[in-house]
């Protein structure tokens, strides 16, 4: 258990990224100023998840600019996937999960960093969320469904917001394969089944400017959350019936 009166450490920032050659340079500045400043010895992790449009070619450029930018190019698999290869290049004590897309503010990270003296996590909770209605709709099924299978809520427990220590990673990786496609959503069951201190921060949530999901994005959603939900009742049994 932590027990320091503040934050500090190293900490990595981990950004996977695809088809977002319109925001990702704002996204990486968004990191400099906000995270970089206050935290000059951090590191950006990029995993370029086999965009087809520039951010690749983008991000190369802002790397060359500034040595505390990696940058990783893979084929498409996933969020998850591009997720699960960030932190597990990260060599810090701390990372800090967040998407490209801006929706989050980065100038929630001072207060979120503040929040980690003493614990193990802090996560980030939408009030005000800007988002289509069947993501809402999926946000509060799996509150319900988290609550419903462990006993306890998380408010907001697939945010692409959170700061957890590095090494509750390793203790979590064998229950978390490499296909999942939400290891956030996992890290956090993980760490409040098992007891760990963990505390939840309000945080801002703009509204993208990207055109309404349409039936043929929204069905792969659907089947998409299918096999998610799957992969979170494997979990549960897991986390309830370990093999000894």
């Amino acid at each position: 258990m932590d027990n320091r009166t503040k934050a500090e450490g190293s900490l990595t920032v981990i950004m996977p990224a695809y088809n977002e050659e319109t925001l990702i340079e704002n996204a990486v500045r968004e990191v400099q100023e906000e995270i970089f400043k206050r935290l000059p010895q951090s590191r950006l992790i990029v995993i370029d998840d086999g965009s087809r449009d520039n951010t690749g070619v983008i991000l190369d450029e802002l790397a060359k600019e500034d040595d505390r930018i990696m940058v990783v190019h893979q084929k498409n698999g996933g969020h998850g996937k591009a997720l699960i290869t960030g932190i597990e290049r990260a060599q810090s004590e701390f990372i800090f999960l967040i998407d490209s897309d801006q929706q989050i503010p980065l100038t929630a990270f001072a207060s979120l960093w503040e929040g980690m003296a003493g614990q193990d996590g802090v996560f980030g909770a939408r009030v005000q969320r800007h988002d289509p209605a069947i993501r809402l709709l999926l946000t509060r099924f799996i509150r319900f469904f988290i609550r419903w299978c462990f006993g306890f809520t998380i408010h907001d427990a697939n945010v692409p917001c959170k700061i957890i220590r590095k090494d509750i990673w390793e203790q979590a990786r064998s229950l978390i394969p490499s296909d999942t496609l939400a290891p956030s959503l996992f890290l956090a069951i993980f760490m409040r089944h098992s007891g760990m201190r963990v505390v939840e921060k309000t945080v801002p949530h703009k509204m993208r400017d990207s055109p309404p999901l349409g039936l043929r994005r929204q069905w792969s959603l659907f089947k998409l959350t299918c096999v998610g939900f799957l992969q979170l009742i494997n979990l549960r049994n897991k986390l309830l019936n370990p093999i000894v």
